[in-house]
């Protein structure tokens, strides 16, 4: 069929090159579980559409939702779902969303689907669509947080930005999407995303490290005795390479400071910390000092300080205007408790009055506990600190659980569940085996299946050192909502040790390390 995409070497550009050559002249790609499945399912073709994610807990509110598969709907051939980084393996396809009011932000993680030292040769670019008459902001980021590259109009009626090619190493990225001008925005007004994959002119830059990467993989492969003289060069130029990292980095935000107008450069004498610690405590920046903080400020620090101030003023005023309509004064629930537990089940403390106690948690539970719970994740440093593995356990746990108890009224025990020889999830009550096994076509569904695969695993490698629950808690003061952070019950620094490959002896165990910290 002329819409069928073809996936391997030959998915993006026209087929007829040889493997070998494809190398230089276009990336090897390899096909993902998921993909795969469509591919012999007949679901792949060219020009598809991925959906925004909106049916789960965090849906894309928060930057850290690395592992988001997107619905792919088909009324012939039924759903298929996919990750953001197909649409770089085909450029045809789109994702489609949409920012729900003016001040909605989205955000999508990917990661560059060819090997590392493919990036020598090869770049990526990504696009965004915008509804007639918008301007959006498409904001990039790399893993360790740093902001690195701002789309900018492409002349054809889009905005464009670049994937940096600084190194071989940083692979996973996050795209945010946010209202630039202010507009009033309809949910109804879709933006689309789509990937080019283009040259690499720079590729001079990571020449060295990707000849030193070869020269070592070549000496251990043939069992040279002197292999570690080639690890000991490849690390010297990893060293260089991250002090080049830093340099171009500092370009960047310098170049993106010096093209702001006049009036919207930061001229002030204070840090970007301290910048965002007014932000947290709820202090309108200015115009200048908003541009400054966008451009240097690291994403997760960014993302907190917004947290911090949205929980104490929007946040907490919606709430207690709800309240006022109820009868019940921002007094009456001064010095109170909330806790969200890993079931979602909501408790109220430090209420005097019964009646009032009942009002606000069921109030809490009925319309703003989901809310609260995205607050409290991207607030608590006891979550915002782990690393990625054990932050997608510790939250593919909450919403698991509370997924499973809305549907059969009962607490799981995950502890009793496991995979069967055809892949299904085993352990389940009736009810909630019958939809999680033989539904399709379902994004949720698809996500509760992906999330308890993930579990099962995680549980096995872990032990005896428990699954990672945590209670979601705030206190109500001064007039305003604040994060309690309960932290856990499991030792979390033990449980990312089981999840991390441990290697020694050999060429991985001892190459240098990026003193980057990574925040997806």
């Amino acid at each position: 069929m002329e819409d069928d995409l073809t996936m391997g070497i030959t998915n993006v550009n026209e087929q007829g090159s040889t493997y070998g050559a494809a190398f230089r002249n276009k990336p090897v790609y390899f096909m993902t579980g998921k993909e795969t499945e469509a591919f012999f399912d007949g679901k792949m073709r060219r020009n598809m559409e991925l959906r925004e994610d909106t049916c789960t807990l965090s849906s894309n509110n928060t930057y850290r939702r690395q592992h988001t598969t997107y619905e792919v709907s088909d009324k012939d051939k039924g759903s298929t779902f996919l990750d953001l980084n197909f649409l770089i393996k085909d450029e045809t396809s789109s994702l489609k969303g949409s920012l729900s009011d003016k001040k909605d932000v989205d955000f999508y993680n990917f990661s560059i689907p060819f090997m590392n030292f493919q990036r020598n040769y090869f770049g990526v670019e990504a696009y965004i669509d915008m509804p007639e008459g918008c301007d959006y902001d498409l904001t990039l980021y790399d893993e360790y947080g740093n902001q690195v590259g701002k789309a900018e109009w492409d002349g054809e009626g889009r905005k464009k930005l670049t994937v940096p090619n600084w190194d071989i190493n940083t692979n996973k990225y996050c795209l945010k999407v946010e209202n630039g001008n202010g507009e009033e925005v309809s949910p109804d007004d879709y933006y689309k995303i789509s990937f080019h994959v283009s040259e690499n002119k720079e590729h001079e830059k990571t020449d060295a490290v990707r000849e030193a990467y070869g020269n070592l993989h070549s000496a251990y492969s043939r069992k040279d005795e002197n292999w570690r003289e080639y690890l000991d060069q490849y690390n010297a130029v990893l060293r260089e390479t991250e002090q080049n990292y830093l340099k171009e980095l500092e370009r960047l935000h310098q170049k993106q400071f010096d093209s702001l107008p006049e009036e919207k450069k930061y001229k002030g004498g204070r840090t970007v910390d301290e910048l965002l610690q007014d932000m947290a405590e709820g202090k309108d920046l200015n115009d200048a000092e908003l541009e400054y903080v966008k451009i240097f400020a690291n994403l997760k620090d960014m993302e907190k300080a917004q947290n911090k101030a949205e929980l104490k003023n929007s946040f907490s005023d919606d709430f207690v205007k709800d309240l006022e309509g109820m009868g019940i004064s921002r007094d009456d629930i001064e010095g109170m408790q909330v806790r969200i537990g890993s079931n979602g089940d909501v408790s109220v403390d430090g209420i005097v009055d019964e009646g009032v106690r009942e009002q606000v948690q069921k109030l809490i539970d009925e319309k703003y506990g989901d809310r609260m719970y995205q607050y409290y994740i991207g607030i608590a440093d006891s979550v915002g600190d782990l690393s990625s593995n054990t932050y997608r356990y510790a939250t593919d746990i909450q919403e698991v659980r509370r997924y499973l108890k809305g549907v059969t009224g009962e607490d799981i025990s995950l502890e009793n569940l496991y995979l069967t020889p055809d892949g299904k999830i085993g352990g389940l009550p009736d009810e909630a085996a019958d939809l999680i096994n033989k539904t399709k076509d379902n994004a949720r569904i698809e996500r509760m299946k992906d999330a308890l695969v993930d579990i099962i695993g995680k549980i096995r490698i872990s032990g005896d050192l428990g699954i990672p629950d945590f209670t979601s808690q705030f206190q109500f003061k001064d007039g305003a909502f604040s994060v309690a952070d309960s932290g856990f019950a499991v030792d979390m620094g033990a449980l990312d040790g089981r999840f991390t490959p441990q290697s020694s002896g050999n060429m991985y165990s001892d190459m240098y390390k990026y003193q980057f910290k990574k925040v997806l």
